[in-house]
């Protein structure tokens, strides 16, 4: 049971990493779908360790087996680490919110205000990123996906893989239209442009493509898209826009689980 608990241990400092701040909330999903299964794996890796260590203590000699129990226990904590399905998902959107969020970085010494990881009211969804500027309110939604994902065309409609792509941006229409009702609410009739931000997917290289609304393209060209949409509030508007969202939206913050 000692082994099991220095494993156990060991795999709660690989997983944990609660901060606030982009990519949280997707960072503590990966973490709790990690925990889920926890016991089951640990189970396994004993096994394993035991198996190797009985084998090749009887083949060379107990220090052999140690270390070779070691390695495999160690071996499989980081392969399960890195492809564990359930999980990995949404380490890799941790991933892509943290890019995103450094390419959006400098917009704010342009006068931007930049949110990152906030909580939408009345619901469970969370918004990436909410960009403030004389260009209004960009919701901003980052995918981190396969370098080998295909968009393509087919049937009179668009696809990311095989999923339709209304599908892949339904909850950015949401998200969207969630905030421009919330800031409605509190006075303020802004127009909201949803984005997705895509890491890693061969798109257009200098175009966009267009899904009910929602425009596609790829992160590294999310900072010049911004900067190139026209005015639509006054230099004085931003700023009191600015707090209102920060108040309305607040940061989603992570709770460290045992």
């Amino acid at each position: 049971m000692k082994v099991l608990a220095v494993l156990e241990s060991l795999e709660v400092v690989v997983s944990r990493r609660g901060r606030p701040g982009a990519g949280a909330s997707a960072q503590a999903e990966y973490r709790r779908r990690w925990r889920a299964g926890r016991k089951q794996r640990l189970l396994v890796r004993v096994v394993l360790s035991v198996a190797v260590f009985a084998v090749v203590t009887w083949a060379w000699d107990w220090r052999a087996g140690v270390l070779a129990a070691v390695v495999v226990a160690v071996g499989d904590m980081i392969e399960r680490w890195r492809v564990h399905s359930p999980a990995t998902a949404w380490r890799k959107g941790a991933i892509g919110e943290r890019a995103t969020a450094r390419r959006l970085r400098s917009l704010e010494s342009a006068g931007y205000t930049v949110l990152h990881d906030r909580v939408v009211p009345g619901s469970r969804a969370n918004l990436d990123h909410l960009v403030i500027g004389r260009c209004g309110v960009v919701l901003v939604d980052s995918k981190r996906w396969h370098r080998n994902t295909r968009i393509s065309t087919g049937k009179g409609r668009l696809w990311v893989g095989r999923r339709p792509a209304e599908s892949v941006v339904k909850a950015t229409v949401f998200e969207a239209r969630r905030v421009g009702e919330v800031l409605r609410s509190a006075g303020w009739a802004v127009t909201v442009v949803p984005v997705v931000a895509v890491h890693g997917a061969k798109l257009p290289r200098w175009g966009a493509l267009m899904v009910t609304g929602v425009t596609l393209l790829r992160a590294g060209r999310l900072r010049g898209w911004i900067r190139r949409h026209p005015a639509r509030l006054e230099p004085g508007q931003v700023a009191p826009l600015s707090v209102a969202a920060e108040q309305l939206f607040p940061p989603y913050v992570p709770v460290e689980q045992p």
